[in-house]
């Protein structure tokens, strides 16, 4: 399955997917005519299917016109169980509630990929716009019990400030450091800082680390206010 990050509004990220058959997929299209331009350009306009890992219009704004102009079928929280059959690439759904509380993951197990929304940022993580702490962690856990070498695909590019506050958190962590000169060189470049392994975000990302819902409910704080 090949995956194309396809940077949209100010800092989203859409996800083009193209599966083995060469059926198509946009995931989270925030905005209609960069995807609709990408998929007229890559696939002959062709899209089988939209995909929204939560219904934030950053996500959303784009599905009416996909849709229409493309005969896709969309695939959201409300209407997807809990496998999801993209033309032989088997998703898993992971219910993660926490920003909202209708926030789902899409994990590919064939292709170790991960799509977290607004769930999981690399190195940082959503607000909580409805859900609670608890629920955000209890989240958490169904992503940290994936493999380390699971590929995250956020959907934001926040990595940098992200990491200046888990380095305000973790001054010492060592990976963190090294993670972002990492970060710094791929930005300087306009580049994506992501995907990101599981594995790394388990050693730099300070929301992940914090062992507890009270002490991530106190980071998640401590975020909101900086």
């Amino acid at each position: 399955m090949d995956i194309e990050i396809l940077p949209i509004l100010s800092d989203n990220y859409a996800y083009i997917l193209r599966a083995d058959s060469g059926a198509v997929a946009v995931i989270d299209p925030g905005e209609a005519a960069p995807v609709l331009d990408a998929l007229e350009a890559r696939y002959n306009g062709r899209c089988d299917y939209v995909l929204n890992t939560h219904h934030h219009w950053d996500h959303t704004n784009g599905n009416a016109e996909i849709l229409e102009r493309t005969g896709a079928t969309l695939i959201a929280p409300e209407n997807v169980g809990e496998v999801f059959d993209f033309d032989g690439h088997e998703a898993h759904i992971l219910r993660t509630p926490g920003h909202t509380l209708d926030a789902i993951c899409f994990y590919f197990t064939g292709e170790n990929a991960l799509f977290t929304g607004d769930t999981l940022f690399s190195m940082g993580c959503g607000r909580l716009f409805e859900g609670t702490a608890a629920q955000m962690w209890d989240s958490f856990q169904k992503i940290m019990a994936l493999p380390d070498e699971t590929r995250i695909y956020c959907g934001h590019e926040y990595t940098q400030a992200n990491g200046g506050f888990c380095l305000q958190v973790e001054p010492d962590n060592t990976a963190l450091q090294a993670r972002m000169k990492e970060v710094l060189a791929l930005r300087s470049k306009n580049l994506p800082t992501i995907p990101v392994t599981l594995g790394m975000e388990k050693k730099t990302n300070v929301f992940l680390r914090a062992g507890s819902a009270e002490k991530f409910a106190e980071l998640r704080q401590l975020k909101d206010r900086s």
